[in-house]
């Protein structure tokens, strides 16, 4: 009886064919080389209101996001571990919309700007395959957007808000004509904070024309301004959980960004084998940190104020044959960086007196190629490398302290291999051994661990030897991967000093990050469905290093010992939902949601909780254009840290997570 309930199931709720865009080649699931993570637009949509995509993210394995309840310091996002460093934007990943990076050359990223609410497909791609997609070790990060429909323009809103005074309205329009679509989305979202000094607001813009068969363009406006309430040290946090830093209040830190992006992708020839990319953006950052007029008396100090402004221009142009791809790459950023005093006289948290100027830039060429050959009829050997070249300089306009400009140019070859065979007619295995290297990016090079402003050139990229192996099924409903993983890693870029929101680098020894990840979906009677993400990561240190204490460094650095874990990433993580029918009048979810501490530095010398959230959720189709969302997250009210600062020189590791909030949501299709 019960397996034919699930034999009904699974044919009634069959999946459908998954194609993984994020590889250089476009392939079914099962056919990767790879492990790879895929969501669809509906688990995207019941992961939560997409005001966040930690939301979403925590559904796939090998991923730690983290919503710090912080938007001047962004999402912080990590695979395997790789990335766990950033202390603002993403680091160690590669991110893509619609094929158009959303990583500058230098390999900084941000994922603010991805329209949640016009995504078909996420897909997460690790291990030794993803170093094929450029500098950087951890994975490749894609969204694909669902194409527009010609058409009458049609129109659809959804307002969403939560108890802790959190609102998102987002609307979206498409239409066109036949050949020609288009499709434009307007969101806006604004927070009180769940903190003093936490205000944040974002407003997008994003639009998608695709003006012939084969081709499409893109253009995306994002604004963010945030106020930055810092981390708390132990006593602050255990003494006033959704407390905020007094230098926050006293220095009103915060921060505002603009960021504008143009993009152009298209195919032709016969089957469209040729594909190119082009691409345009521009980004403005102001940041007022809280650091201390006394830190700030050296000459060499760059001030407390940040003033960014960076440009990006890129083309790709690939050709895509039966046997394999080729691809030429090439990228480049223009950044002008300067620096002021965050005060005037006694007013604290004001642009005050220039103490840094300096023209950044980066070009990263690279040539690519990637193939597939039949050794038998069942298996299959893939084989990719690419070749480039990354040269970073920056000219000091500010000489009065000194030329603290410099160069870097770093050749990478990055090399992969992988092989695919049958267990059955839905089972695969596959193997996969790889090379990565990860460059410091210009943010991290702006800093020396002293604290001083100038290249810090003595900063080295990171190189990583990878192997993975794993199991993958699809049947019906039914589907999962097994992988176990290992990443040995030479010149570990990790986090030596943080202080009022700067950070500064340096190169560990030798690391080894080993571990298991499995994610698996199937129903559990007619209509019902399950799904499972967990991750089990080893990652620590194999060879002692020094890291900065209080400065001048070279007198107070501390030593971090052999078997020392990677702080800022959870060594195990599991996510289980639990969903009703969806083509029921009414549907409703549960979600538990736990991870393991969070070490806090380099040295382990103190750690955030484990800890396991709840979430509950119940939606209603009130008529055939609209539905309305109740949901409840951490329903037991638990308090525990979102996240933590990694090496916060003053002790402000931990970053509160809120508390149990409630949330409404209604979407409401305007036109048929």
């Amino acid at each position: 009886m019960i397996g034919a309930l699930l034999l009904a199931a699974a044919e009634a709720t069959a999946l459908p064919p998954v194609i993984v865009t994020g590889g250089l080649r476009n392939a079914p699931v099962l056919d990767a080389p790879s492990a790879v993570g895929v969501l669809h637009a509906d688990a995207l949509q019941r992961s939560g209101p997409g005001a966040q995509l930690s939301e979403s993210l925590s559904r796939l394995p090998g991923v730690w996001a983290a919503d710090r309840g912080n938007a001047a310091q962004d999402l912080q996002l990590s695979v395997r571990g790789f990335g766990a460093r950033a202390s603002f934007g993403v680091r160690g990943l590669r991110l893509f919309v619609d094929g158009l990076p959303a990583t500058a050359p230098d390999g900084s990223g941000a994922v603010g700007h991805f329209p949640l609410d016009a995504a078909e497909q996420l897909d997460l791609l690790r291990g030794p395959f993803s170093a094929l997609h450029g500098v950087h070790s951890g994975g490749v990060l894609s969204l694909r957007t669902r194409a527009p429909q010609p058409g009458p323009t049609r129109w659809q809103a959804d307002a969403w808000a939560q108890s802790d005074d959190q609102q998102q309205l987002r609307r979206q329009a498409e239409g066109g004509a036949q050949g020609s679509p288009w499709r434009l989305g307007l969101a806006h979202w604004r927070s009180a904070g769940q903190r003093p000094q936490s205000k944040a607001e974002r407003s997008l813009l994003d639009a998608r024309w695709d003006w012939a068969p084969g081709w499409s363009l893109r253009a995306n406006l994002h604004s963010q301004p945030a106020q930055d309430p810092l981390g708390l040290t132990r006593a602050q946090w255990q003494a006033e959980p959704q407390g905020t830093a007094p230098n926050a209040l006293a220095f009103n830190s915060r921060k505002t960004l603009q960021q504008q992006q143009l993009g152009m992708a298209g195919s032709w020839g016969p089957s469209g084998e040729w594909q190119l990319r082009a691409w345009a953006s521009a980004r403005q950052v102001r940041q007022w940190q809280a650091l201390p007029v006394s830190t700030q008396a050296p000459p060499a100090h760059p001030g407390g104020v940040i003033d960014l402004d960076r440009r990006q221009l890129g083309v790709d142009l690939r050709h895509n044959g039966p046997q394999g791809t080729v691809g030429l790459q090439l990228d480049a950023q223009d950044e002008q960086r300067r620096g002021f005093e965050n005060f005037i006289g006694p007013t604290l948290g004001v642009t005050g007196a220039l103490r840094r100027d300096e023209r950044n830039r980066a070009l990263s060429t690279e040539l690519y190629a990637q193939s597939e050959h039949r050794l038998t009829d069942d298996i299959s050997l893939h084989a990719g490398l690419r070749l480039g070249q990354l040269r970073l300089t920056s000219a000091d306009r500010f000489l009065s302290n000194g030329d603290d400009g410099g160069r870097q140019s770093t050749p990478t070859a990055l090399p992969a291999l992988g092989l695919v065979g049958p267990l059955g007619s839905r089972s695969r295995w596959f193997v996969s051994l790889g090379q990565a290297r990860e460059t410091p990016t210009l943010a991290e090079l702006a800093y020396r661990p002293d604290g001083s402003a100038g290249l810090n050139t003595g900063l080295r990229p990171q190189r990583s030897r990878q192997a993975e192996a794993g199991l993958k099924h699809r049947q019906g409903a039914w589907a999962a991967e097994l992988v176990a993983f290992a990443a040995h890693t030479t010149d570990e870029i990790v986090s030596a000093r943080n202080s009022g929101g700067r950070a500064a680098f340096a190169n560990a020894g030798r690391t080894r990050r080993h571990g298991l990840e499995l994610q698996a979906q199937g129903p559990l009677q007619p209509g019902w469905r399950w799904s499972l993400a967990a991750t089990a990561l080893s990652a620590r240190v194999r060879q002692p290093y020094a890291v900065c204490g209080a400065p001048p460094c070279a007198s107070a650095t501390l030593a971090v010992p052999v078997g020392a874990r990677l702080p800022g990433v959870p060594a195990r993580a599991l996510r289980l939902d639990l969903e009703s029918p969806g083509d029921a009048p009414w549907q409703w979810g549960l979600t538990a949601n736990g991870r393991s501490r969070l070490w806090v530095d380099e040295r382990n010398t103190d750690a955030a909780a484990g800890t396991v959230l709840l979430a509950a959720w119940a939606r209603w189709r009130l008529d055939p254009r609209s539905t309305l969302t109740l949901r409840v997250d951490n329903a037991a009210g638990r308090p525990h840290a979102a996240s933590v600062i990694v090496n916060e020189a003053n002790g402000r590791f931990f970053e509160p997570g809120p508390g149990r909030r409630l949330s409404l949501q209604l979407q409401h299709r305007l036109s048929p």
